[in-house]
């Protein structure tokens, strides 16, 4: 009898430990499973998905710091392509220039005031003369805000009989601002200035 006792009790002792085992493994599973959802979760949050021309496409998002050097750099080209890329139609010139007033503050708005008090953008109208830019390069100071840039370029000037090209160096600063759908990198241009515009080269047409 004492001995079918000892079996019961050891039957037991192995029915509880293997109950313990069975309970710590869930408990593990449970915590990894919450664990592989939760990273799961913050992968899907980092994946955009954008609509381009009816077709799906997948951009991955990244922290602003991650990507400040070629936000900074894309927006000193895309306000030099909207402030010197210009054809001779009012309308064109317009729109692009407004669009230039909101990547840049005042230092921008007093060179638009000078060119437009010189006749220069009536003049792009009456000779048909069309303005493109092109970045050579851009020297970023990323070390301190606002972020000091240069800008190197050549402007070439098609008039109906010759082209002109030029070579184009400014300068300024950059500072963080919000994002807005007229300015989507979030940054505006200070202290704008033309360090110099100079002739390289004219061709007949």
């Amino acid at each position: 009898m004492f001995e079918h006792l000892t079996n019961i009790e050891t039957a037991f002792q192995h029915v509880k430990r293997f109950s313990l085992v069975l309970s710590i493994g869930a408990v593990l599973l449970a915590l990894g499973a919450i664990l592989l959802s939760y990273r799961f979760q913050q992968q899907a949050a980092e994946r955009v998905y954008i609509l381009l021309d009816g077709k799906v496409m997948e951009a991955l998002a990244d922290s602003r710091q991650g990507n400040l050097n070629v936000e900074a750099r894309e927006h000193v080209i895309r306000f030099h392509d909207r402030f010197f890329g210009l054809s001779p139609d009012d309308d064109l010139i317009e729109q692009r220039l407004a669009e230039a007033m909101y990547l840049g503050d005042g230092s921008v708005r007093d060179a638009y005031q000078v060119l437009r008090e010189q006749g220069y953008y009536d003049r792009l109208v009456t000779g048909n003369i069309s303005q493109e830019i092109y970045a050579d390069s851009i020297a970023l100071d990323m070390g301190q805000s606002p972020y000091r840039f240069w800008y190197y370029g050549s402007q070439v000037i098609t008039r109906p009989t010759s082209k002109l090209t030029r070579r184009l160096v400014t300068t300024g600063v950059l500072r963080e601002m919000a994002r807005s759908r007229n300015n989507p990198h979030g940054l505006l241009i200070e202290k704008w200035e033309t360090l110099e515009n100079k002739d390289l080269k004219i061709e007949k047409r």
